[in-house]
């Protein structure tokens, strides 16, 4: 299995900026063969907001935001899987009157461009509990096409 580890350390609020440099990063890469591509929490929003206002034009929704449509993008293009960490925003209009809930979430995109897994974060850390709700379960576990079995975790959550 070949992995790719895509670190580098995203400035906050400045997510044009964030995939620009991640697209850099991969152009200077040799992607060829790769099975799965990881990004950083929060890889494109960075990291460390004060408040939800703060963080509130970075929120995305599942499956259409920008991490989600560069992920899918990536994925198509590398035949690859794709995990990459977010700020999520959760609608729940279907709940009314329930207010909309935000986490600290990592997507997983399959080879195919497709949303195949959705981890929230389980245990915050302070600068996330200005803006987050902690993830409904612990770390995720499931069998993604082409890998086996993964679990994931984000950051505190590998403390627990």
């Amino acid at each position: 299995m070949r992995i790719g580890c895509l670190q580098f350390a995203p400035q906050v609020g400045q997510i044009n900026d964030n995939i620009s440099k991640a697209d850099a990063i991969l152009e200077t890469a040799d992607p060829e063969q790769l099975d799965l591509l990881v990004l950083p929490e929060m890889a494109f929003s960075g990291y460390n907001f004060s408040s939800l206002r703060h963080i509130s034009p970075c929120l995305e929704f599942i499956g259409s935001g920008i991490s989600s449509l560069w992920a899918k993008s990536i994925a198509l293009q590398h035949e690859c899987v794709v995990i990459a960490g977010y700020p999520e925003k959760v609608d729940l209009t279907d709940h009314w009157p329930a207010d909309p809930a935000y986490y600290n979430s990592a997507l997983i995109v399959d080879a195919d461009g497709d949303v195949i897994g959705n981890y929230k974060k389980a245990h915050l850390y302070y600068t996330d509990e200005t803006w987050a709700l902690e993830g409904p379960s612990g770390f995720l576990s499931q069998r993604v096409p082409g890998l086996g079995d993964v679990a994931m975790g984000i950051c505190m959550d590998i403390k627990y």
